[in-house]
């Protein structure tokens, strides 16, 4: 026996609270009908609590999915490669995109990873340099942990060097059999690159870009250990202003950009456009067919709430 759904642990925390509440609830009441004179049946209100607890638990235990392996049956998946591309140069941190662009941009990702299904998917970030930090999985879960801690401490230097990210995306690929790799910008562009471009047309890697930010822009902030102490400064003193450079990863995605702010949100058109690619076979899996019990603890849980929600504890003068 074992638990599909292990990410609603936390959720423990109901049945412990209940059972604190139901506890400092007696007392409390006991003090309050004692001050009264009046006696109340303690034991009826125990196992009142008891019940409240205990079928709190089961409910839990229920969410928790507790599941068989019965078979297993070999399935072929199919899928595309995709490599993440992930700025993190210091403008991802301008906030002309709610909230940030780079928290905007671990967001789109997330959102694509829902929508995957077969797909392998990893995550290079990139500043003044780059490197893989998720090589090609298909545990989207796992993957969603790694883009949690992307932040611009990743990297140092704080700029945009986005052809190293492309030549380490194509090196990798060299170790797979796909046959449409898939690389993925995220970013808000950085300066014109002309080695760039003309690297990436003699490429044969499928080539999309997400643009993240506003034609306006927005200042650079400054933070230390998390906090926001300033902006930073260009050469002449002023607050450093970034902007969107759409032409930069419109000429190197070509009809595969997209852009996402604050009025405009193209994640879907992204989805539907690699959904077009040819996927290539992948690998062989197990898949593993399981039976299901989560609906005894649950009925058990909500026949003991129930036992407890009915038993009325008797309270009578002391005096009679």
């Amino acid at each position: 026996m074992e638990f599909g759904n292990m990410k609603y642990l936390i959720y423990i925390l109901f049945p412990i609270c209940i059972g604190i509440i139901t506890c400092l609830g007696i007392i409390k009441k006991n003090r309050i009908i004692n001050l009264l004179k009046f006696k109340v049946h303690k034991k009826t209100e125990i196992i009142k609590g008891i019940l409240y607890v205990v079928g709190t638990i089961f409910i839990f235990i229920a969410l928790l999915s507790p599941q068989k392996l019965v078979d297993t049956e070999k399935q072929e998946v199919q899928g595309l490669d995709i490599y993440v591309l992930m700025d993190t140069s210091n403008s991802m941190m301008v906030e002309d995109v709610y909230p940030s662009r780079l928290a905007r941009g671990k967001q789109v990702i997330e959102e694509i990873l829902d929508e995957l299904k077969g797909d392998r998917i990893g995550i290079i970030p990139f500043s003044d340099s780059a490197y893989i930090q998720l090589p090609l999985t298909d545990d989207y879960s796992m993957a969603k942990n790694y883009i949690e801690v992307i932040d611009t401490t990743l990297i140092s230097g704080g700029g945009t060097k986005l052809l190293s990210a492309i030549k380490l995306a194509e090196e990798s690929f060299k170790e797979t059999s796909t046959k449409n790799p898939v690389v993925l910008i995220v970013s808000d562009g950085g300066d014109y690159d002309e080695e760039l471009s003309d690297y990436i047309k003699n490429t044969k890697l499928n080539v999309y870009s997400i643009g993240i930010g506003t034609k306006n822009g927005g200042i650079v902030p400054n933070y230390e250990n998390g906090k926001k102490i300033g902006y930073i400064k260009d050469k002449n003193g002023s607050a450093a202003l970034s902007k969107l450079n759409s032409d930069l990863l419109r000429d190197i995605a070509e009809k595969n950009y997209f852009e996402i702010n604050n009025s405009k949100d193209e994640n879907k058109r992204f989805i539907k456009s690699i959904s077009s690619l040819e996927k290539n076979s992948i690998r062989e899996e197990n898949l593993k067919i399981y039976k299901k019990y989560f609906q005894y603890p649950l009925f058990i849980g909500i026949i003991l709430l129930l036992i407890a929600y009915l038993i009325k504890g008797g309270i009578r003068n002391e005096e009679k």
